[in-house]
């Protein structure tokens, strides 16, 4: 495994990093569907320790938070092995103050996110998105003080316009207060609208960039390419990309050409088209790391394959003529 800094700070994360969002419950009260039973997610994050991931992304609203009590006992005396990172924004129950980033809900959500975790405090806590009913400053001021208290060692955002993140750091700066170290927005070879603000921005302030959905809800792995599976993330209502099977399936018909461009580079390079399409992305300025979602065990030992080499520039340049970054805009 590779390892970088977080950004600007001291703290060094594995290049590929795991997400908790499929662990768990199928009914949650609120949060998207899991699909790994709690004894397979288990097995799946001691088989990412085992290859070298110590990240692992999580969020209060996984499954309802059953996905923190899995990582939390996931952990269970190696808890120092791991960097844990949780988010908090979105809707955990029936109350007004239930979700958001005002004080109320952050203290309350931290409290209840180490609980679960069964932990003293979280190495990174992310706002999971924006609350545009919450002043910024009540933002910052709550997370300075779970700093303070040791309950956080950093904090970061997810979701955030570059314009925002560039506020909240001058907020943080007049108001002394701590800043973001971290943002975690969507960017792979399909989805690149990052590189024209939001990655300036990172390389400028020192902001490390942890991505979401790097493989295009599995669009780059090369699976749907003869149809899409019964069951698989596409099949569904996809929170990520918004479209149902029949309308990801035309999406699909008009990537064919880049997706060809990619399993040809993928041959070449000796790679899968999942490896191609991480190692491309974990070399881009500001990335810090890149999320993967898995379900079965080799998902993890394919997309941990990612690392230890880098693309040549050739090829990189004959994948970024195919998946130009106006591409989204051209197939919509």
């Amino acid at each position: 495994m590779e390892y970088g800094r977080l950004g600007t700070t001291g703290l060094r994360v594995s290049k590929i990093s795991l997400g908790c969002w499929n662990f768990g419950s199928p009914n949650p009260p609120y949060g998207v569907p899991g699909k790994v039973t709690p004894e397979d997610s288990i097995r799946l994050i001691h088989q990412a320790y085992d290859v070298g991931i110590n990240l692992i992304d999580n969020a209060n609203r996984y499954t309802g938070g059953e996905a923190e009590e899995i990582l939390g006992r996931a952990m269970k005396g190696r808890r120092h092995d791991f960097v844990v990172a949780s988010k908090l924004v979105k809707r955990v129950g029936p109350g007004p103050n239930d979700e958001g980033l005002s004080r109320v809900h952050i203290m309350r959500e931290t409290e209840n996110i180490l609980r679960r975790l069964q932990t003293d405090h979280l190495d990174l806590l992310q706002a999971h998105d924006v609350d545009w009913g919450t002043p910024l400053e009540e933002t910052l001021r709550a997370f300075d003080d779970l700093i303070r208290q040791g309950k956080v060692r950093y904090i970061g955002c997810s979701n955030f316009p570059a314009w925002l993140l560039a506020k909240s750091l001058w907020i943080a700066d007049v108001r002394n207060l701590v800043h973001f170290v971290s943002v975690q927005p969507q960017y792979n070879l399909v989805h690149r609208e990052v590189e024209k603000e939001l990655q300036p921005l990172c390389v400028d302030q020192g902001i490390g960039m942890i991505i979401y959905s790097p493989l295009a809800g599995g669009i780059l792995t090369g699976k749907y390419n003869k149809g899409i599976p019964a069951g698989s993330r596409a099949g569904d209502d996809n929170p990520l990309l918004g479209d149902r099977s029949a309308q990801m399936q035309r999406r699909i018909d008009k990537l064919r050409p880049a997706l060809e461009v990619l399993d040809q580079v993928a041959r070449e390079a000796g790679k899968t088209p999942s490896q191609v399409s991480l190692n491309w992305l974990i070399h881009k300025p500001a990335v810090s790391s890149a999320i993967i979602g898995a379900t079965r065990p080799e998902h993890i030992t394919e997309n941990a394959g990612a690392v230890g080499w880098k693309l040549p520039d050739e090829l990189v340049r004959r994948l970024e003529e195919a998946f130009p970054p106006d591409l989204m805009y051209q197939i919509r």
